[in-house]
């Protein structure tokens, strides 16, 4: 029972990000956290580009990319390092799950800031596989639910990339959505 009672917030999250537009919109210094909590269950779920993670949105090739991959991804999976949860509501992280994200085609990709691609020069072909996500589930079990009134991001620390983090919640008390960026890093409600 209990994999079934962790499995409602996701269902209950996806008609909340359909329901938003631009939500799957590629933007390089983006990131869409998804948020959760039904009972004394947290569900948390970023999706980021990859080159805000890992600097580069291509299968790594060389020993450096593979490193400089490797290590951004073990820095996703460090929640604690992410985000702060309210000590009163007892949050225990119970997992984190990374999901592999299909690249983005350059027909389908908007940019919605200037930004040059390292492949435009004609250089590593390899390399223009298109612009990758990386999505990344985290859950947690909260004692005491009703003291989960916010959330305080430490990614911008983490990932300085980041400009702006687009959060969609759903709680018991309805929904919120809300911009977070490095000069307001705290969502309430």
């Amino acid at each position: 029972m209990k994999p079934v009672l962790s499995a409602l917030p996701l269902v209950l999250l996806s008609p909340a990000l359909t329901a938003q537009p631009g939500l799957g919109v590629h933007e390089h210094g983006v990131g869409r956290l998804s948020l959760a909590l039904q009972e004394q269950h947290l569900v948390l779920e970023l999706m980021a580009p990859a080159a805000d993670i890992v600097g580069f949105e291509y299968h790594p090739v060389t020993d450096d990319e593979q490193a400089r991959y490797r290590a951004g991804l073990e820095r996703l999976q460090q929640a604690d390092a992410l985000f702060t949860l309210p000590a009163a509501a007892g949050c225990r992280l119970e997992r984190v799950a990374l999901a592999e994200q299909e690249p983005h085609s350059e027909h389908e990709h908007e940019h919605e800031h200037e930004h040059e691609h390292e492949h435009d020069n004609g250089e590593g072909d390899e390399h223009q596989a298109g612009h990758n996500d990386i999505l990344v589930h985290y859950a947690y079990h909260c004692e005491q639910p009703q003291a989960l009134q916010r959330l305080d991001l430490a990614l911008f620390e983490t990932f300085s990339s980041f400009n702006r983090i687009e959060l969609q919640a759903i709680l018991p008390t309805g929904q919120l959505a809300a911009t977070l960026t490095p000069e307001q890093p705290q969502a309430h409600w």
